[in-house]
């Protein structure tokens, strides 16, 4: 089971060599948390580009990338490594889509190829990564869901990936149950992998308040959409992402960051608290990867009470003794 956090989201190049991203580590480790999925930003110029690339301001270096990898398993934390899309032209991963097709037969558009061709020597960059420093599990791709019809492209690049990786390989997108009738082609390339994630952030309140068990039931109709969906699939489902702010009302919409302007710890643990509850009660659940461990990018209402940091970030809050609790316990 995945029991994790992710880290490094739009960590800058530089950043994994840096003694603050140790100090980060360390504090992993001291709440026992067993999986880090480790974020490397790629980026795009815009959602129709054909080709991503390593980024000098953005991009981790493979050396960082390579001693973080190593310093985290000195730690006993097993690791997914997980390129991620950004775009410079400020869309977002899940809107990247590329047409193909014939209109003009002198003419015909190749994009998707294109597109398919440079993710896949990606992939095998980084996979030659996750092979030799010895990652547990490798992220296929991040919330690409406009890209998601495309199988055969992705069975190659899965094909590729079996030739060149012997750990887990994965995927997760937004809302995944939403692809459930893709299940219907059982060489649909969600079967060649090992699991298949979903982001979840569903709210959980109408307005902030509630217990934990309200917010189990608030929440539960949609984890009924999910067992639909993973037992159809018959392998892993997990959360590829969860999270929520420690801010009022965060419970109300949990990927926001603007539901208020105070800190609320409890609001971001009882979340926590409230989906661990809700899934544990499923054997076809792989866990959760908590969205997310460290704050790259700056945002001034993050920081605008004094009583506390209002992100997604869990360390020193409650919500990381929620995250210690669950973690120490047997899967």
């Amino acid at each position: 089971m995945f029991k994790g956090i992710t880290f490094g989201y739009y960590g800058r190049n530089g950043y994994f060599s840096s003694d603050a991203a140790r100090r980060e580590v360390e504090h992993i480790a001291e709440l026992n948390i067993p999986w880090v999925c480790l974020v490397v930003t790629i980026m795009q110029d815009a959602y129709y580009s054909t080709r991503m690339y390593r980024d000098f301001q953005i991009t981790p270096g493979d050396e960082e990338l390579v001693e973080i990898i190593n310093y985290l398993h000195s730690k006993g934390i097993k690791i997914m490594l997980r390129p991620m899309i950004e775009c410079w032209d400020g869309t977002q991963r899940c809107q990247v889509v590329t047409p193909q097709g014939v209109v003009f037969d002198d003419r015909p558009f190749r994009y998707r190829d294109e597109w398919f061709k440079n993710y896949a020597a990606c992939t095998s960059h980084y996979l030659r990564i996750a092979s030799k420093t010895g990652c547990e599990a490798y992220g296929m791709d991040s919330e690409l869901n406009q890209m998601v019809g495309h199988s055969t492209n992705w069975l190659q690049i899965i094909d590729l990936a079996r030739k060149q990786y012997k750990g887990h390989l994965t995927t997760s997108l937004v809302n995944t149950e939403q692809f459930i009738n893709k299940l219907d082609d059982k060489n649909f390339w969600f079967y060649a992998l090992d699991s298949v994630g979903t982001s979840f952030y569903y709210p959980a309140t109408k307005d902030g308040n509630g217990t934990v068990e309200n917010m189990v039931e608030f929440l539960r109709p949609h984890a009924e959409k999910m067992k639909l969906f993973a037992e159809k699939l018959g392998t892993c489902f997990y959360c590829g992402e969860c999270g929520c702010c420690s801010t009022e009302k965060g419970t109300t919409l949990p990927y926001y960051w603007k539901n208020g302007t105070k800190y609320d710890g409890m609001q971001q643990a009882n979340y926590m608290e409230a989906v661990i509850r809700l899934f544990s009660e499923h054997p076809w659940w792989g866990g959760l990867f908590w969205w997310k461990w460290d704050e790259n990018n700056y945002r001034a209402e993050f920081k605008s009470d004094p009583a506390g940091d209002r992100g997604f970030t869990i360390y020193g809050k409650p919500a990381a003794d929620v995250m210690k609790k669950w973690c120490s316990q047997a899967d």
